[in-house]
């Protein structure tokens, strides 16, 4: 993964096979503390304690098709790279939190990539799941979720071009 928007789409995934129905993704970006901060919260079915274990020390996958996971490892590998941290907390049945640092000015952290299109097109695809999107950095912070975009969107097809266009410039306006 090239950028931190694909993690953020990767464990957003993840929370989606979970049956998550309500999905909080925060974003932190402050040059004054030196750190990017992602965490992505889930309602989901939750991770029992052995495969947190497992999810810690390996490449752990639950997908029947492949038995390697990719995904987290990267997350943590590249969290600790730039001297930031990984933490991944998890209840059976009340849904996990994934949350991960990085050193803002670190060589090799990884840009941001395309954060506004990676919200939108979760918000405009996944309409039965309640998206939260929150960011902050050193002079504000931005919040938006599912039900305020169905309501200002309302009579109009969510998933089309045009809203989710919208939608990724509203946020694009927000987050620089």
């Amino acid at each position: 993964m090239k950028t931190l928007d694909m993690h953020i789409t990767d464990i957003v995934h993840n929370s989606i096979r979970g049956k998550a129905s309500s999905i909080k993704i925060e974003l932190v970006d402050s040059v004054i503390d030196n750190l990017i901060s992602i965490s992505i919260s889930d309602n989901g079915c939750g991770i029992d304690k052995e495969t947190l274990e497992a999810i810690n020390k390996s490449f752990y996958s639950s997908r029947k098709e492949r038995k390697t996971g990719m995904g987290l490892a990267l997350l943590k590998f590249n969290a600790n790279l730039t001297g930031g941290e990984f933490v991944i907390d998890s209840t059976p049945k009340k849904g996990t939190t994934v949350k991960a640092t990085f050193g803002k000015d670190h060589i090799d952290r990884q840009p941001l990539g395309n954060v506004a299109e990676c919200i939108a097109s979760f918000v405009c695809q996944y309409q039965e799941i309640n998206f939260v999107f929150h960011y902050k950095n050193d002079v504000g912070e931005f919040t938006i979720d599912s039900d305020s975009v169905r309501e200002v969107f309302d009579g109009f097809e969510i998933n089309s071009a045009a809203v989710i266009n919208s939608l990724i410039e509203f946020i694009n306006q927000n987050i620089t």
